[in-house]
């Protein structure tokens, strides 16, 4: 018999509560968009915090448009540092590790859920960025931008922010769609330019379908299978020729990805109140304390202990 795998479960943002809570907006539970100031990082940041300690994935592409000041933000331990006039793509396989806004930042916060943008992604013509062509994103979230590129995103932003807080609701739908999409090919048009990708692509290669699905099922199976040999077989290719694709298309092997997704997730899960190395082991599947020790320390250059008396 096969093996039942349970899969990690994704956190359903009630993006109406939210929104309300940081004095934002969202539209059909599945947009929300927050101008974030002096006002409310700090509500932001304790809420983020909370994230960052719990073993949650957001289902939604997350983009961050800073206008003024700048944010320093670490995605999955890879610290970045977000200048103005810039933006982060945080695709649904990111977790956001730590998070820091300078004192007068101020920037746009745009959370659209998955399942809408695979249904935008398949209504028909250029694609306006589809969870499918996120998987370049994942590895280099951060974009800088020209002046014109800058005024041009601040513009398309700054008129769906406008929608989002129409109350003609006989065309509130329409407008915030529209205005989604204008700012979707904004954005995959800066993806096409650094990615060399075709706005009026209408095919995914082989190897990037492949890529994402493999991305996909280690999101959901990463902290129990440690093992290419599951993924190659869900994907039905030798294990192999799925180190090759990941190979070319991220630099690195299949087990290399999957190490570093498995130490990811234990420095997310050591950093939770009352973590003990023992359960976050059990919990991602090592035979005992002692492998898991030699693969953090390997992963990570520190001890577990060492790492939550750093904390």
């Amino acid at each position: 018999m096969a093996k039942q795998v349970k899969k990690v479960q994704s956190i359903d943002l009630d993006m109406t509560g939210l929104a309300d809570y940081f004095g934002g907006y969202s539209f059909n539970n599945e947009i929300m968009m927050i101008r974030v100031t002096d006002f409310n990082k700090e509500l932001i940041a304790k809420a983020a915090s909370g994230l960052i300690t719990n073993s949650y994935r957001l289902d939604a592409l997350t983009v961050v448009l800073v206008l003024e000041g700048d944010l320093d933000v670490s995605i999955d331990y890879n610290r970045y540092s977000v200048p103005e006039k810039s933006l982060l793509l945080i695709s649904p396989v990111n977790s956001i590790t730590e998070a820091d806004i300078s004192t007068g930042g101020r920037f746009f916060l745009l959370t659209i859920k998955r399942e809408l943008l695979d249904r935008m992604g398949s209504s028909g013509g250029p694609k306006p960025l589809p969870t499918k062509d996120l998987t370049d994103i994942f590895q280099r979230p951060h974009f800088e931008m020209d002046e014109n590129s800058f005024n041009s995103i601040g513009k398309s932003f700054e008129n769906l922010y406008k929608y989002m807080k129409d109350k003609r609701v006989e065309i509130k739908e329409y407008l915030v769609i529209a205005s989604l999409s204008i700012v979707m090919m904004e954005l995959f048009s800066l993806v096409s330019e650094r990615e060399k990708v075709s706005l009026q692509a209408k095919h995914v290669s082989r190897k990037k379908e492949l890529m994402t699905r493999f991305v996909f099922l280690l999101r959901d199976f990463g902290e129990k299978e440690h093992n290419p040999a599951f993924y190659a077989d869900r994907l039905f290719i030798s294990v192999q020729y799925l180190s090759l694709i990941l190979k070319e298309e991220t630099g690195k092997t299949a087990s290399q990805l999957i190490a570093q997704h498995i130490a990811t997730r234990a420095r997310n899960m050591l950093r939770m109140p009352g973590a003990t190395i023992k359960q976050t082991a059990e919990k991602l599947n090592f035979a005992d304390q002692s492998s898991f020790g030699k693969f953090f320390r390997k992963e990570t250059g520190i001890t577990p202990k060492k790492y939550i008396e750093s904390l």
